[in-house]
């Protein structure tokens, strides 16, 4: 029997690495340098990715209703958002984002939808809510996912909102021992400022100092280095 050739083309593709997982990765490395300390944003990830190659990535994956069902919600929620408080914008797509996790929750589509919207809710202060997705995000993909470390970021800030400090630290402490290391910084910063809380000062000044030698330019350096020394 004759072995079915593959094109060039093919093989191209074959070996080019994941674009979305590339620019995801790149893109969430470089709001998480400049970004206030909240979660990881993967509204804008998301919103970027369907504008960078809405383009690429989504029309290879059209075959998936998911992603374009997700990419159809980005965009109705940044118009909304734009006139609207986070609440608001939020009510406007819940039911079709609803919907869509419902048809589609376990492809990968409707996996990243999921996070999108955990992430929807903890801007609109739904706190309980986002931490039912993230904590559903987590159950559907591997550790070393990116979007499993923004779940895990995002469910460890919601732990913080709903004054669940011990699991919040449990998702920072997870976070700086994984696969994540583009997260790592922010997780070793809320560390330090709970172990404050906690009044384990010794440890607090453990967790910053490593935060000061593996990252001196982080944008809270300053601070961190009068906590210590003060």
């Amino acid at each position: 029997m004759s072995r079915k050739r593959i094109s060039r083309a093919r093989k191209r593709d074959l070996e080019r690495p994941d674009e979305f997982l590339s620019f995801s990765a790149t893109l969430i490395q470089n709001l998480q340098r400049y970004r206030a300390p909240v979660t990881i944003g993967v509204v804008v990830v998301l919103a970027a990715l369907a504008t960078y190659s809405g383009v690429r990535f989504f029309t290879a994956k059209a075959e998936n209703r998911g992603f374009q069902l997700l990419r159809d919600n980005l965009q109705t929620y940044g118009e909304a958002a734009r006139d609207s408080a986070p609440d608001q914008a939020l009510a406007q797509v819940s039911p079709q984002f609803e919907s869509l996790l419902a048809d589609y929750g376990r492809r990968e589509g409707g996996k990243l939808a999921r996070l999108v919207f955990a992430d929807l809710n903890y801007r609109a202060g739904n706190y309980d809510a986002a931490i039912t997705h993230f904590n559903e995000v987590l159950e559907g993909l591997p550790p070393d996912h990116f979007g499993y470390g923004s779940a895990l970021s995002g469910l460890g800030y919601a732990y913080l909102e709903t004054g669940h400090k011990d699991d919040a630290a449990d998702c920072f402490e997870q976070i700086v021992a994984g696969h994540h290391p583009q997260l790592k910084n922010d997780a070793l910063f809320q560390l330090g400022r709970l172990y404050g809380e906690q009044g384990q000062t010794e440890k607090q000044k453990e967790i910053f100092q490593r935060l000061l030698d593996e990252a001196p330019a982080y944008m809270y350096a300053d601070l961190i280095k009068r906590q210590i020394e003060g």
